[in-house]
């Protein structure tokens, strides 16, 4: 374990600064002179062998171990520790002296824990439906400063790619298909592509704070964990292969193809598809995480916020308090109906139908959150977590290569945005003729129109494309049906007295208020979806043991 030189007290690294400093005596060192001075006394005390040992790269650490969930922190200080950062368990971890192989480097806490906890008072300021437990101060100060292992795949290339592409043209009355060959020798290679090597760490977090910058990595040397932690890993290698020989693809795709290229029809995918690499090697790196675990008030749950500690990129999973949701969402409502009334009058029928485009709006919603639960229940968005079970592996590389092939055939088939533009005015005028015959005005035409058109671009952005190609994969009907059913019957009534058109108003005002009943209970599925995305299930990782060869 690593103590003051001079007086053996605790040693604290400054996080920005490249120094560690006693808390007693108040001497600073640098990691490197702390690595050396152990190196030297360690030699000092050692007799000669009677053989030459084989050099092992290896440090002393204390592994942490919760007793009710297995999750399991290393740290180089002898300090009990009393809550578990994985479940958020209130309990004295267990520990247990190991040996540890060294990471290849580390990259050093930057940001000080009073800024982390600074950035994550901010985001929660203005989270408004969060549980105000999330917003204690004892719950603030369980943030912990952990190295989490990450692979770190260097990609080479050294080989030729020979790609076909195709134009379409019009002259006169026929179109002309014209063919071609594009023929281009890659030399070079990608370094840096980081994915996290710990299980208990989820992918969609590890993503969300990414990405650092490894320039800034030094070599590693026990010291810079004084005062911090770190996580043992358990994920191999050889999982995100694939995922490291795509993200190299896209980034020679983007710096390779240019205008004259595109002019004969040849896309970033068309390169990424032809990429193959020559040699991929892996390093083990520690990165800097402050993390934090806030258990529901059932206890049965837990939610996570992480921050970069190199950047101070922020990601928290904000649950929504339900009361919270049902005070803001009446406050909110009131002015909104007054703004309603005083631009459009509000007939029956417009009544209907804005309840209608709402109640598809919450369908649309709903059914976008369900197959996001699945997913997640499934495994199917953390690789890491999944590689744990080969046939779950197996089952998210299907669905992974079924979402690269659908992108590139649509970008065979170019961008969106005309056809988005084109239905979008032609949405404009079908809503003006609903205006005019249905509620008997432009002005209703054109808000129909504009509600349309708003959730149509919601969907758009969200259903843009990020780095890494997300499973997309849908529920089984079986698991939506019973919150999709309510916004149905909603607007099936709302059709059918439009189909009748009986005289009696109060059709249309009974209609509609089914209809919004309805389209509430589904808004509050929609918060349990939330709620169950932004929660998770308390881990159980089991204790993973002390095997030196892991990380």
């Amino acid at each position: 374990m690593f103590k003051c030189p001079n007086c053996g007290g605790e040693l604290e690294y400054l996080p920005g600064t490249e120094i560690i400093k006693c808390a007693y005596c108040d001497s600073k060192f640098t990691p490197e002179e702390l690595g050396i001075r152990r190196e030297v006394v360690a030699d000092e005390h050692k007799p000669e062998p009677a053989y030459e040992e084989p050099v092992r790269e290896e440090f002393d650490a204390t592994a942490y171990i919760c007793p009710q969930c297995g999750g399991e922190i290393l740290s180089t200080q002898e300090a009990a520790v009393t809550f578990c950062s994985y479940c958020g368990s209130q309990v004295t971890l267990q520990s247990r002296l190991v040996k540890l192989k060294k990471p290849d480097y580390i990259i050093p806490f930057k940001i000080p824990e009073d800024e982390c906890k600074k950035a994550y008072i901010r985001r929660l300021r203005g989270a408004i439906f969060a549980p105000s437990s999330m917003k204690k101060d004892t719950q603030i100060k369980k943030f912990r400063g952990i190295y989490m292992p990450y692979w770190v795949y260097d990609v080479k290339s050294g080989s030729s790619l020979s790609i076909k592409s195709h134009t379409d043209r019009r002259s006169g009355n026929y179109i002309i298909h014209d063919n071609y060959r594009t023929t281009m020798d890659l030399e070079g290679s990608v370094n840096g592509i980081a994915f996290d090597a710990s299980s208990v760490f989820s992918d969609e977090l590890s993503g969300a704070i990414a990405p650092y910058d490894i320039s800034e990595a030094r070599e590693f040397t026990p010291a810079y964990i004084s005062s911090f932690y770190a996580d043992q890993g358990d994920v191999d290698a050889g999982v995100y292969i694939e995922d490291a020989n795509f993200a190299a693809g896209e980034a020679i795709a983007k710096s390779v193809v240019d205008s004259n290229m595109r002019n004969v029809g040849m896309t970033e995918s068309d390169v990424i598809s032809a990429f193959t690499s020559t040699k991929i090697d892996e390093k083990i790196g520690y990165y800097p995480v402050w993390f934090l675990a806030a258990r529901n008030k059932k206890q049965d749950r837990v939610s996570y916020a992480v921050i970069n500690g190199q950047t101070g990129k922020l990601a928290v999973d904000l649950p929504v308090d339900f009361l919270k949701y049902i005070i803001g969402a009446l406050i909110i409502a009131v002015p909104i109906f007054v703004v309603l009334t005083m631009f459009v009058t509000m007939t029956p029928k417009i009544l209907a139908i804005i309840v209608v485009l709402l109640s598809l709006l919450a369908l649309l919603v709903a059914n976008t959150m369900l197959n996001t639960v699945y997913r997640r229940k499934g495994m199917l968005d953390d690789i890491g977590l999944a590689s744990k079970d080969s046939k779950k592996t197996a089952e998210i590389k299907k669905y992974r290569d079924k979402a690269r092939a659908a992108a590139r055939a649509a970008s065979k088939k170019g961008t969106s945005a005309g056809a988005f533009i084109a239905t979008t005015v032609f949405t404009f005028f079908i809503m003006m003729s609903v205006g005019v015959t249905v509620v008997g005005s432009f002005l209703g035409g054109f808000v129909l129109w504009g509600v349309i058109t708003i959730v149509r671009l919601i969907f758009q952005i969200a259903s843009q494309s990020s780095r890494n190609i997300n499973v997309k994969v849908a529920a089984p009907f079986k698991d939506k049906i019973g919150t999709m059913w309510k916004c149905c019957v909603g607007m099936v009534l709302c059709g059918a007295v439009f189909i009748l058109n009986p005289i009696e108003d109060f059709l249309y005002y009974g209609a509609a208020i089914v209809a919004i009943i309805l389209a509430a209970w589904t808004v509050f599925d929609i918060i349990k979806a939330h709620n169950q995305l932004t929660t998770r299930t308390l881990p159980q990782f089991g204790k993973r043991g002390g095997d030196e060869n892991a990380y």
